[in-house]
């Protein structure tokens, strides 16, 4: 984790940036304002200057992460009308957001039960409805005879759950870049619904 120097300034972003890496490590109980000010170089008080409270920086951090996850679904699926495609697409972005976000997406999937309403509501409603567009996709692939699975909730979960695989092993300065390994696995979504690239 990177400690900002007194030098730099302190802002909403650097508040934010702090915080997602010491929930990200430690966990939103296990880290206090004054942890997030020690990182930043200030006052605990001076963060409310930026933030309200710490479970409003919890929820703006997840809730622009699953924004950014979201438009990057809507993008790479504009445009895409095969539905072999669109898992590929849709795959290959979801496993790209883990590898490159790796601190917001462990917040969104350790810390959801430390949001309180309407936060949370807030939160699982897009994470539904990530997860409803990539299993609308393989019940449309089911439908159109070019997927064949049992039950495509189940395998649109084991395809959201990539990410996580991912996440687990990948390093930036592996053999690997993160676009190579959210290709390979969005070949690993086709074989999953039964269509071999």
């Amino acid at each position: 984790m990177t400690r900002v120097t007194r030098s730099t300034p302190v802002s909403s972003e650097t508040v934010h940036q702090a915080a997602r890496d010491l929930f990200a490590a430690q966990g939103y109980r296990g880290t206090s304002m004054k942890d997030i000010a020690q990182v930043l170089g200030v006052s605990a008080p001076n963060l409310y200057n930026h933030v309200p409270s710490k479970q409003d920086l919890l929820f703006s951090i997840m809730d622009v992460a699953m924004d950014r996850a979201l438009d990057a679904l809507a993008a790479a699926l504009t445009g895409v009308t095969d539905v072999a495609e669109q898992l590929r697409a849709a795959a290959a972005a979801t496993v790209l957001d883990f590898l490159e976000n790796p601190a917001e997406v462990t917040v969104c999937n350790t810390e959801i039960r430390s949001l309180v309403e309407p936060y949370r509501t807030t939160i699982i409603g897009k994470r539904d409805a990530y997860g409803a567009r990539i299993r609308g996709i393989v019940e449309r692939g089911c439908t159109e005879g070019r997927f064949h699975v049992a039950d495509p909730r189940t395998a649109s979960y084991l395809i959201l759950e990539m990410g996580n695989s991912a996440k687990a092993w990948f390093r930036p300065a592996g053999t690997y870049t993160a676009r190579q390994v959210a290709d390979q696995y969005a070949d690993y979504a086709l074989r999953i619904v039964g269509t071999v690239t």
